[in-house]
């Protein structure tokens, strides 16, 4: 999720530690802009966590494990939410760069990570910040994929963040991407029709957005992407998923 939250003020650092230093930083990395003004919302925050066991074994964890299948070296996830993608990066990731502006998802993302350090000596490292999808924490070119999953809905400036993405991959770089978006026909009418009442209760989430659309007038190519159902929980809202790059970029 991209809900703008303030800063927390948190500056530990926990986990594991090795040659390389701590696995998992709690912690906005030096420089990183912090979330914005806003707290969040904990009751949102609450139904997210309580409804995701459900969720993932509806198809979401099957989606997530596509969604990072294959990556390698450093990957920025954008609007991490409570960490539920976490577990399914392959080995050959070495670390994450979780973006989750909401104070109350976070501290969840962070719990994961302590788990999942905790758990392995070999996974990735996790370095959970407090920063929005518009300004990502690390330099240019320094990630090989940008991930985003259920969290462009609700990023207040999508061209701003796709920018943001396409500035920091590396050459060969590529989007992944798990995204709900507009149906068409009846279940997009319907979606138009609730978008008010929807966005209040989840979170700032648009339901009838055409994030396709959003990706292509970005630069980026959307001809690797699909479109599926997801029923039975969000039969209006089908998602979006597979790879993307910048148009001109060439795959490693």
């Amino acid at each position: 999720m991209n809900e703008q939250t303030e800063p927390d003020g948190h500056a530990g650092r926990t986990g594991s530690t090795g040659p390389a230093g701590p696995r998992h930083r709690a912690d906005r990395l030096d420089g990183a802009p912090a979330g914005g003004g806003f707290e969040g919302d904990p009751r949102f925050a609450r139904g997210w966590v309580l409804a995701s066991p459900m969720l993932e074994r509806l198809g979401l964890a099957r989606a997530r494990r596509r969604l990072v299948d294959g990556l390698s070296g450093t990957v920025v996830e954008v609007g991490a939410g409570s960490g539920a993608t976490f577990e399914h990066y392959p080995p050959e990731v070495r670390r994450v760069v979780a973006v989750e502006p909401d104070r109350h998802l976070r501290e969840h993302s962070r719990h994961r990570a302590d788990r999942l350090v905790a758990a392995s000596a070999t996974g990735p490292s996790f370095e959970v910040v407090d920063a929005v999808a518009e300004a990502l924490p690390v330099g240019d070119g320094e990630a090989d994929a940008v991930v985003f999953g259920l969290v462009l809905c609700t990023v207040a400036d999508v061209p701003a963040a796709l920018a943001e993405a396409r500035r920091v991959l590396a050459p060969g770089g590529q989007v992944r991407l798990l995204e709900h978006v507009r149906a068409g026909g009846l279940p997009g009418r319907v979606a138009d029709r609730i978008a008010p009442v929807w966005g209040r209760v989840g979170g700032g989430c648009r339901p009838n957005q055409d994030t396709g659309a959003l990706l292509a007038a970005s630069g980026f190519d959307v001809s690797g992407l699909r479109t599926r159902p997801f029923p039975p929980v969000l039969p209006f809202m089908p998602m979006l998923s597979g790879a993307s790059r910048p148009l001109g970029a060439s795959a490693p």
